[in-house]
């Protein structure tokens, strides 16, 4: 009986965790910012149907992410979402090859926090990569010849720090 009971707990903890695009918090994700505004400090961004954020208008248009992809929400006022940068932005001497960043962002009010850190556990992944890849010089990363780009630590949902935001900005 303790078995069984114990194989129930984890099935629930487990789905608990699960952030899916069709769960009941991110369906009223959806439908609570559905064709709203979000201004982030100047970027304007819609989000559309579906989740996704993108962007309508802003200053500087060629250095902002163009769409916010949404994943699934964790919570009434916490979601996971996507965005593609390019290694450069990151490394020196790194191929053109886009990575796909994970953010949280938590509404409270109008109020949007972005959660844009990640955990320890993927930092020392991180930091274990650049140390086989990567020379630190000029206060820039730069990519060695022969970085291993298939082994990069591709930040993942869980690898958000919830406990570190920043003021993002607006929900109109």
């Amino acid at each position: 009986m303790k078995k069984i009971l114990l194989f129930l707990f984890l099935i629930n903890l487990l789905n608990a965790q699960n952030i899916t695009r069709t769960s009941e918090y991110s369906q009223n994700w959806v439908n609570r910012i559905n064709r709203k505004t979000i201004d982030m400090q100047g970027a304007l961004y819609e989000a559309i149907p579906g989740g996704n954020w993108v962007l309508i208008s802003g200053r500087s248009p060629f250095l902002l992410i163009k769409e916010y992809k949404f994943l699934g929400a964790r919570s009434e006022s916490q979601a996971y979402y996507s965005h593609q940068q390019p290694i450069s932005l990151f490394f020196d001497n790194a191929p053109s090859l886009g990575i796909i960043m994970i953010e949280g962002y938590s509404i409270e009010g109008a109020k949007i926090t972005r959660f844009s850190k990640y955990v320890p556990s993927y930092e020392e992944k991180l930091d274990a990569w650049k140390e086989d890849n990567a020379t630190f010089t000029n206060d820039r990363w730069v990519a060695n010849t022969n970085a291993n780009w298939r082994k990069f630590p591709v930040p993942q949902p869980e690898d958000v720090n919830w406990a570190s935001g920043d003021y993002a900005g607006e929900l109109y």
